[in-house]
């Protein structure tokens, strides 16, 4: 947080040191200012793809219809299968897995030839249908093949329903994250 705020000092304008402040903030499980600072960021320009992450802030609360208006907003301005997948991930977690599935079949499609590395998001595709062992042989592979998606993992609470898996205790011991 310290580096963070001497980078908004040297560029107070930077929507990106914005974003990555609410990103700091929201694997700092601090919710609240998180989705602050990413408001603030959207007010400047709505269109800044990083500050999506406030969806996932909205998530970690409980406010699925908030996180879905922002993941619908998104899609709006860019219609790809992140955008999807971000949708499939609050529906998951809404406990709405009828309609996590359907946005799970549509994620599958357009991720055809797609540049969205497909391990890491069919792990957390899987992970949002509540299916453990899909999601983590996915996470295996993200880790095979060196996905630069792992580099959060110790933090991300999405992946907080894996934490007492012993084969997530691994990838992070092998990641040498456990520590």
């Amino acid at each position: 947080m310290a580096e963070s705020e001497r980078a908004r000092q040297l560029d107070p304008l930077s929507l990106i040191i914005a974003a990555d402040r609410g990103a700091i903030l929201y694997f700092a499980r601090q919710y609240d200012r998180a989705i602050e600072q990413f408001r603030a960021v959207i007010a400047v320009d709505p269109n800044f793809l990083r500050a999506g992450l406030i969806a996932a802030c909205y998530v970690e609360k409980g406010m699925f219809r908030e996180a879905l208006a922002e993941v619908e907003r998104r899609r709006r301005l860019d219609n790809t299968p992140g955008s999807v997948l971000g949708e499939l991930g609050v529906y998951g977690r809404w406990g709405r897995l009828a309609e996590a599935r359907r946005a799970f079949e549509r994620f599958k499609q357009m991720n055809r030839g797609s540049r969205i590395q497909p391990a890491p998001a069919m792990s957390g595709a899987y992970l949002a249908l509540g299916d453990k062992e899909k999601a983590l042989d996915w996470m295996e592979q993200a880790y095979r093949e060196h996905s630069s998606a792992m580099i959060s993992l110790k933090v991300e609470p999405g992946v907080d329903p894996l934490r007492n898996e012993p084969r997530f205790k691994e990838i992070l011991r092998r990641l040498g994250l456990d520590r």
